[in-house]
């Protein structure tokens, strides 16, 4: 028989302690006293669901699921890791993850050397990439408002939100699924209108809406109060193949003591940490507090006092001078300890939460080490998802990607050069943060190469070196009579450059053999990578197909009387391919109005 408290249950099933302790004095459920505790043994409540499914948990075989094979996902919002580790630890292989706080992406980074973590403000990350690659994305995503346009709001009217660059993610990935989670009270956000807006932006990008489900952390291995709305999307070329199945509950609740104890979920008692501390005054007061108590366990002068204002107010106020109970499972953790309306005060010492019994109460391991100051870790573990729920909705997914695998096999996708290509964009980027909005400016959008670092690491050889790649072919058959088509590789890197004035007529009748930058050129251009060049002509865009030979660093009016060797400039040997359309085609120059970077293949997809 398996005892539940009256006080755990009702956080269980959501209702009021009063409501569960009515119950057991009008004798509906056979009431029980363990170690002085009043209860239930959850065999005479079958008829309550959620003990029901507790009773009925398949969590054990559950939590023995493997993915049949690598299955590739993307993180965004990752904060200090809570849902990204419990998808790992349920067999998802993370290939990128994006957030932008600073502190919180160390802690990433330092516990996951491994991951690929960008910081920055996702607004500024093109996914397009690694479209067809990834198979999972996920994010917690903030509620936001949104400018609704109509009755048939939808992803157009999420803009400007960071639900909307989830969408856009999504939309530029083309995941198998996807996960966003939220407060529950973004059901009834804005009278329900924010949450029927994403329901209908899920629609327009083609995926399939699970029912949606509020799952609370106690039901799965978490001593935390903790409610969190989980939506998941299905594509719609899969959705009517499978089913997702939600993951059964632990067979019990667990409380603060098996947090802060040896325990099922941890092997050792709370391990020493940092913390908060309260003022002298503050803590005579909350001294005088038991455990599982509040301000209404306090002297009414004393309480008066404390309370100031909100002594007056309506409501329970039950979070103001609030001690936490060990057993009971702990109230939900805000991004501070010790705030006075929602105060989670020590079960036995009159201090606030520390650090790492912050942490075990959202499940983190203790190896889980947080990074930057302490009020950035407390933030961290309190935005976090539980470990463990993360856990158990990932192991559901797994069991869901498994099932799609069976019916649609496919091998898993290398994301390698994807990612890189994502991640040196990035780095490109030279941005302003602002923290009260979580979001940040673009100053310069491209930093500039340095050509002196450059020479240093070339000196008077080659960066790249093309001849030897086209050495089959006789070059002698280009040019204006080509007694032959040329072949070109469309997966091939093409450098678009303006074209001086001056330097335009050796261009315009293919007879260029070389070609100068100018003082400034694009450090974000892979210049191992260079291959084909093509002289944009101002007013008329690009036609000709120019090889790249050799590049190599060299100087201004090299070879003539004004050449100045304090100048040093970036210098293409070039040689005419062909004319890759019949006339000019207009394209946009994106780096600084004067050159762009891309593939052949890409180029000609645009125009």
């Amino acid at each position: 028989m398996t005892f539940i408290s009256e006080n755990n249950l009702a956080a269980l099933i959501g209702t009021s302690n009063r409501t569960v302790q009515t119950w057991g004095r009008n004798g509906l459920y056979p009431l029980r006293i363990q170690n002085g505790i009043s209860g239930f043994e959850m065999e005479d409540l079958k008829v309550i669901p959620e003990i029901d499914s507790m009773l009925k948990s398949n969590w054990e075989n559950e939590s023995r699921v493997i993915p049949v094979r690598q299955f590739n996902s993307v993180e965004l919002f990752a904060g200090g890791g809570g849902l990204a580790l419990g998808m790992s630890l349920a067999g998802f292989h993370h290939v990128l993850l994006n957030e932008f706080e600073t502190a919180a992406c160390k802690t990433l980074k330092t516990n996951r050397p491994e991951w690929n973590v960008i910081e920055g403000d996702v607004r500024h990350i093109d996914f397009t990439p690694l479209r067809g690659k990834v198979d999972f994305l996920s994010g917690g995503f903030p509620c936001q408002a949104f400018s609704y346009a109509g009755k048939g709001a939808g992803f157009n009217d999420t803009r400007g939100t960071l639900f909307f660059e989830l969408a856009r993610a999504v939309k530029e990935i083309q995941p198998k699924v996807f996960m966003g989670e939220n407060v529950k009270g973004l059901i009834s956000h804005e009278n329900g209108r924010t949450f029927e807006t994403i329901k209908n932006a899920i629609a327009e990008l083609g995926y399939t809406l699970v029912e949606p489900r509020v799952l609370r952390a106690i039901m799965y291995q978490v001593p935390q109060k903790r409610e969190r709305l989980i939506l998941i999307a299905i594509r719609n070329d899969i959705a009517k193949r499978v089913e997702f199945h939600w993951p059964t509950p632990y067979h019990e609740v667990l409380t603060l003591r098996d947090a802060l104890y040896q325990s099922v979920i941890f092997d050792s008692d709370v391990p020493v940490s940092e913390g908060a501390l309260y003022p002298e005054k503050k803590k005579r007061v909350l001294a005088m507090v038991p455990q599982g108590g509040d301000w209404r366990n306090l002297p009414e002068d004393v309480a008066k006092d404390y309370m100031g204002g909100s002594w007056l107010l309506g409501g329970g106020k039950t979070g103001m001078a609030r001690r936490l109970s060990l057993d009971e499972p702990s109230l939900t953790l805000t991004c501070s300890p010790c705030q006075k309306q929602t105060e989670r005060c020590h079960p036995l010492e009159t201090r606030p939460l520390s650090v790492r019994e912050y942490a075990r109460i959202q499940t983190f391991p203790d190896s889980w080490n947080f990074q930057g100051s302490m009020s950035d870790k407390y933030k961290q573990i309190g935005n976090a998802v539980p470990v463990n729920l993360a856990w158990a909705v990932g192991r559901s997914l797994i069991r869901l990607f498994n099932d799609i695998q069976n019916i649609m096999p496919e091998d898993t996708q290398d994301c390698s050069e994807a990612v890189r290509e994502i991640v040196h964009k990035q780095s490109q980027l030279v941005v302003v943060k602002d923290h009260n909005t979580q979001t940040s400016t673009v100053t310069n959008k491209y930093h500039e190469l340095n050509f002196l670092d450059l020479f240093d690491q070339y000196a008077l050889n080659s960066i790249a070196d093309n001849c030897m790649v086209h050495e089959d072919i006789n070059w002698e058959k280009y040019g204006e009579k080509p007694q032959m088509e040329p072949m070109v590789d469309e997966t091939k890197n093409v450098l678009i450059s303006l074209v001086k004035k001056d330097n335009e007529k050796m261009f315009l009748d293919g007879s260029a053999t070389i070609y100068y930058t100018g003082k400034k050129f694009p450090a974000s251009v892979a210049l191992n990578k260079l291959f084909y060049f093509m002289p944009y002509i101002k007013g008329k865009g690009v036609r000709d197909l120019f090889l790249i030979r050799i590049a190599r660093l060299g100087y201004r009016k090299e070879g003539t009387p004004e050449e100045d060797k304090n100048d040093l400039r970036l210098v293409l040997e070039v040689q005419f391919v062909k004319q890759l359309f019949d006339d000019y085609k207009p394209v946009e120059l994106k780096i600084w109005r004067t050159f762009t970077d891309t593939t052949i293949g890409k180029l000609i997809s645009r125009l």
